[in-house]
């Protein structure tokens, strides 16, 4: 008698009102949700840039694994050197269990060498990278004797 109340019980806690019930008495909680932040086309990401100043398009989405819809604000930064040469930032509202995407084109300047596009989202706080070169300069190029 005792194992088929047992079973009852398991069984009656599988269902949505018996979950209910059971998360009302604290015996269990309401998992907690989470983010997941990705490049839409990550074999796709821009690698260079054909001029000092010139636009870098980034294209990303979010999966928001949660019971309750979210608004993201994102942002994305170039960085030179360590220092910001161009950057882009928005926000994005997207329902439980659902995903979004956005594309970005970010004016960056980039003189020389190459240049870091860092994607962030402020809460919960993660961020996605990738490096970008820039154009071969005059002042970079090898000098050739005249003739």
């Amino acid at each position: 008698m005792l194992v088929i109340l047992v079973l009852l019980c398991a069984g009656v806690a599988q269902t949505s009102p018996g979950h209910s019930v059971l998360v009302g008495l604290g015996l269990t909680q309401t998992p907690s949700g989470y983010t997941e932040l990705s490049f839409t086309s990550p074999d796709g990401l821009q690698q260079f840039v054909a001029s000092e100043q010139a636009p870098v398009t980034v294209s990303f989405a979010i999966h928001n694994v949660s019971g309750s819809s979210k608004s993201y604000q994102w942002s994305v930064v170039a960085l030179h050197n360590g220092s910001n040469v161009g950057s882009s930032s928005g926000n994005l509202s997207v329902a439980a269990q659902g995903h979004a995407s956005a594309t970005t084109n970010v004016q960056v300047t980039c003189p020389s060498g190459r240049i870091q596009m860092v994607l962030k989202l402020a809460d919960p706080a993660e961020s996605l990278n990738f490096w970008v070169a820039c154009p071969a300069t005059a002042g970079t190029a090898k000098k050739g004797s005249a003739k």
